[in-house]
């Protein structure tokens, strides 16, 4: 054979691969329906294990581990999807500048859902920018929006939302975030993060901001994902870990 007879034979072989992994998300929405009809949580970590054992040991010898590599993600991308139906949200929290807006766009180009940005929100609706905000109105009444604008946007479902770095200062948001689905504390080096348009971090500086802050977003979050490096790998990332 010659090497495009071989990649001839690769293509037919991904356009295989690619219905039936279709046909496996469709079946898997439709589970995600029915748990949500019946009110069963949508991990079953002891099917998961059963499944991957299984497939472990139908493997060739030599290819296990590429197919437990291969079904965890699949089982990741199910589950997450199964999630997004049945009406959660992923809230992603983290210092001003770690990279929410990005992740979130990241995420939702790979779960093919919508995305909410909450500063964005409270931008288009007051129709400033956020230092004007500070600098017209002061934090408390920015917190005030903000808190409302959460409000509005955690009441969408299947979508992935992206906060303001100080929603965790109100105590009143974590349960507003929580009831709305899988909270992620987004983390960066605090050297990467920049304070460009960020008024509090402007004000505080950001050693002095992570460190009020730090234990609050640990509060909030059911979950933490790196995003010092690709924004994708850090959206992959969370789809593993939800």
């Amino acid at each position: 054979m010659t090497l495009q007879d071989y990649r001839a034979e690769l293509d037919r072989i991904d356009a295989e691969l690619a219905r039936l992994f279709s046909e496996r998300m469709a079946v898997s929405g439709e589970i995600g329906a029915w748990k949500l009809a019946h009110e069963v949580p949508v991990l079953d970590s002891a099917r998961e294990k059963e499944k991957l054992a299984s497939i472990g040991s139908a493997m060739p010898e030599g290819l296990g581990g590429y197919g437990l590599a291969l079904y965890s993600r699949i089982f990741s991308l199910s589950r997450v999807r199964q999630r997004l139906l049945a009406g959660e949200n992923i809230i992603l929290i983290g210092m001003p500048g770690c990279g929410k807006t990005t992740v979130a766009r990241a995420l939702c180009e790979l779960l093919c859902c919508e995305c909410l940005d909450c500063d964005e929100w409270i931008e288009r609706h007051e129709g400033k920018t956020i230092p004007e905000i500070f600098a017209d109105q002061g934090e408390a009444a920015f917190r005030a929006l903000e808190t409302a604008a959460l409000d509005q946007l955690c009441a969408h479902r299947g979508c992935v939302i992206a906060t303001g770095g100080g929603c965790v200062t109100r105590a009143e948001n974590e349960a507003l975030l929580r009831r709305s689905g899988c909270v992620v504390w987004l983390k960066r080096d605090l050297d990467q993060l920049s304070v460009e348009g960020r008024p509090i971090s402007c004000l505080y500086g950001v050693e002095e901001l992570f460190a009020r802050r730090a234990p609050l977003y640990a509060q909030f979050s059911d979950l933490s994902v790196e995003n010092s490096a690709a924004v994708r790998d850090a959206a992959l990332r969370v789809i593993d870990l939800i």
